[in-house]
């Protein structure tokens, strides 16, 4: 028989040591609770079932193909690598990810030559043209088949928040500081809504996009601002969108001022021909990330003059 603990029987001085103890540990998982619940980009890469490269792939040079870390690595390298590994079957190449951790990190391995192109976000692409001549080979296509996308601020579907004007006092939550949604809101929306960053309650920077959606869909944050194709499915369900940016260029694959050309163009040859016209092109690209499906065009670096000023 387990006997019952009685807190009355301890001494005074012990038993508030235990009971101090117990608060301290308390609060400690609370916070770690809530750290984890705010970056749900923890989830370990798991490569998708069938997934597999034939034996005559792997007799193939490997080439690498770096991507900032916008998304969690699972969604990366759910959605992109169905894209590389087309391109390995229509290649004389093997492609394969490599992630970076920041936009930085991917731009040095693109200029060190670790990896042959880069998927970049447009702002950063035109600060790593300007600093290491880089060079856009391939932009995609959104629904409308045109190059050009938007980001968009969004709250909660069931706040009574209705314009960017009322934001005064709230919690806002951002992708990275970097990327184009983040430097649209803060440094053009913001200012020309007589908003300083001073005059919100908080500012907190996420990993991921997915992270902002998920914590102003959990009103864990009051708003947050993203690329409008990760939330056109949940606009008027679970989120409500409260201003959307003109239109930029989508974000391009991009390659170093020195690209090896026989890559280069093994890459625009096979990705150009999933376009509108091909019958086959809802097939193929299945399982792509859905920035992807709708094909892509030829980029060069005059597509990105619109965003040279930005955030100066």
């Amino acid at each position: 028989m387990v006997p019952n603990f009685n807190f009355s029987m301890m001494p005074r001085k012990r038993l508030l040591v235990v009971i101090t103890g117990m608060l301290l540990l308390a609060v400690v998982f609370t916070i770690a609770f809530y750290e984890f619940t705010l970056d749900i980009a923890r989830d370990q890469i798991i490569a998708p079932a069938g997934s597999r490269i034939d034996s005559t792939s792997l007799s193939k040079p490997v080439v690498y193909i770096g991507v900032i870390s916008r998304y969690p690595p699972n969604i990366i390298y759910h959605g992109y690598q169905p894209m590389l590994d087309y391109l390995t079957s229509r290649t004389q190449f093997r492609f394969e990810l490599k992630l970076s951790d920041d936009y930085g990190q991917a731009v040095q391995k693109l200029v060190r030559g670790e990896v042959a192109a880069a998927f970049l976000g447009s702002y950063v692409y035109v600060k790593a043209h300007e600093e290491y001549g880089v060079l856009p080979i391939l932009k995609p296509l959104n629904e409308n088949f045109e190059p050009f996308s938007r980001s968009v601020i969004i709250t909660a579907a069931s706040s009574k928040i209705f314009s960017i004007n009322d934001l005064k006092g709230l919690r806002v939550a951002l992708p990275s500081r970097e990327s184009f949604s983040s430097i649209w809101l803060l440094r053009i929306e913001l200012p020309k809504h007589g908003i300083r960053e001073l005059d919100l309650a908080e500012i907190r920077s996420f990993p991921h996009h997915q992270s902002v959606i998920h914590n102003v869909s959990k009103n864990v944050y009051d708003v947050g601002v993203t690329r409008e194709h990760l939330v056109k499915h949940l606009l008027n369900k679970s989120l409500r969108a409260l201003l959307c940016s003109d239109p930029v260029p989508t974000s391009p694959i991009v390659v170093a001022k020195d690209y090896p050309h026989d890559i280069v163009e093994a890459i625009k040859k096979t990705l150009l021909a999933v376009n509108q016209s091909n019958p086959d092109r809802v097939m193929i690209t299945k399982g792509w990330d859905r920035e992807f499906v709708y094909g892509f065009v030829e980029a060069s670096d005059r597509d990105y003059n619109s965003l040279r000023n930005l955030g100066r």
